[in-house]
């Protein structure tokens, strides 16, 4: 179990991200909103988008556009991956776009000028079911593929919510207990069993125990067989929206 602790720090980087203070919090509770905005012809289509917004320059984040300074986000991870967000709205004149923040409470939200920034336009996205007990590939509105997952045991539920996928990783120990690949999320889990010391960062990753596939056996994160990795590695790119479902 220490093992297994300490490879979730160093792997992951599960130690706590900095969260800057603001007078005018910014955020959205309950349950997840619609992960697009696509007008409804589009979604009928198929054809539902998403922006990522480059921020590998760091981003200023607002409260709202032109708004009071809510924090700052670097220009790369802990892991040392530029930093991608994902853009659930942008402003009327297409200058601002408030993404989805790596911050404490989850689901909070901020504005981030556009200006001088890349944007990538998407399709892909990642719909998990803790309920099933499923994680979903997407393309637009379209089930790509569909694999079982292990989800967070009773005591440490997996957290619902609108994230991205911060850190595309390999572990280097395909038989540990994250398995070969991992992709950290800009979640947190706000409910750790008891002695737990190896973070607070959600993540969807491997296993060395895939008969626990299916079950809710895990600390908050989703466990997928190796397989599924392999094909969540073809798709999944920094910034790719994660909304999970009750």
């Amino acid at each position: 179990m220490g093992r297994a602790l300490s490879l979730l720090a160093a792997v992951l980087a599960m130690a706590a991200m900095p969260q800057a203070a603001s007078a005018h919090p910014v955020g959205v509770r309950g349950v997840p909103a619609p992960p697009h905005t696509a007008p409804a012809h589009a979604r009928a289509r198929n054809d539902a988008a998403f922006t990522l917004v480059d921020a590998a320059a760091g981003a200023v984040v607002r409260s709202r556009p032109k708004g009071p300074i809510a924090g700052t986000l670097p220009g790369r991870t802990s892991l040392g991956t530029a930093t991608w967000l994902w853009a659930v709205q942008t402003s009327p004149d297409g200058r601002w776009a408030r993404v989805i923040l790596p911050w404490r409470p989850n689901g909070r939200t901020g504005w981030v000028s556009l200006r001088g920034r890349h944007t990538v336009s998407s399709r892909i996205w990642v719909k998990a079911d803790v309920s099933h007990r499923r994680v979903n590939l997407m393309r637009g509105d379209r089930t790509v593929r569909s694999f079982v997952a292990a989800v967070g045991a009773a005591g440490s539920p997996t957290p619902v919510g609108r994230f991205s996928v911060t850190d595309p990783i390999a572990t280097g120990d395909p038989g540990g207990p994250f398995g070969w690949y991992a992709f950290g999320l800009s979640g947190h889990q706000p409910n750790l069993p008891a002695g737990w010391s190896g973070g607070d960062q959600l993540a969807i990753h491997g296993t060395n125990a895939p008969s626990s596939l299916g079950t809710a056996a895990s600390a908050g994160c989703l466990r997928v067989s190796a397989t599924a990795l392999g094909i969540l590695k073809r798709y999944l790119r920094p910034g790719t929206p994660v909304v999970i479902e009750p």
